[in-house]
């Protein structure tokens, strides 16, 4: 017999833990499989402006439908690490993610390798929108194409003058 899986439990903020990739995968991977979210920072530069190193994410269990331009927590088809990037592409039983500040897609993901879908971003305590939301299948699509990075370079220029 299972008992009810507390999520407010499962879900609670770990404070200054350090896990090894191998362990924060197992860790993400149970929560999500017993339809709990999990709050974490982020580290790295691949999703850069629209998730930052440091911002704090929730990934929550996916959903029954993925779409482009959501962004999934899931297993590397390169090193098995846990990462954190944006759909581009939706198959028939699987997902082609790639980071938004990266030139090359990581590959498809599908099966126990996707793990959650991003809830929710913070960046300095405040909840972060821009190319969650409403803006994330333009995103996606012009990820997809190799756009992005250069608009966003562009745009960045620009600001700068």
């Amino acid at each position: 017999m299972t008992r009810p899986v507390d999520t407010a439990a499962v879900a609670t903020t770990i404070q200054s833990y350090e896990f090894g990739p191998q362990d924060f995968r197992g860790i993400l991977r149970d929560a999500l499989e017993k339809g709990a979210s999990m709050r974490f920072a982020t580290a790295g530069s691949s999703m850069t402006p629209f998730i930052k190193d440091g911002d704090v994410i929730t990934v929550a269990p996916p959903p029954p439908e993925l779409k482009p331009g959501q962004i999934a927590a899931a297993v590397s088809p390169a090193n098995g690490a846990v990462i954190v990037h944006r759909i581009v592409r939706v198959g028939e039983d699987e997902v082609l993610l790639k980071g938004d500040n990266l030139n090359k897609p990581d590959g498809w993901v599908g099966g126990a390798d996707l793990l959650g879908i991003v809830a929710g971003v913070e960046r300095g305590g405040e909840p972060w929108r821009l190319g969650i939301t409403r803006h994330a299948r333009l995103v996606a699509a012009l990820s997809r194409a190799g756009l992005l990075r250069p608009l966003l370079r562009l745009a960045v220029w620009f600001m700068k003058r």
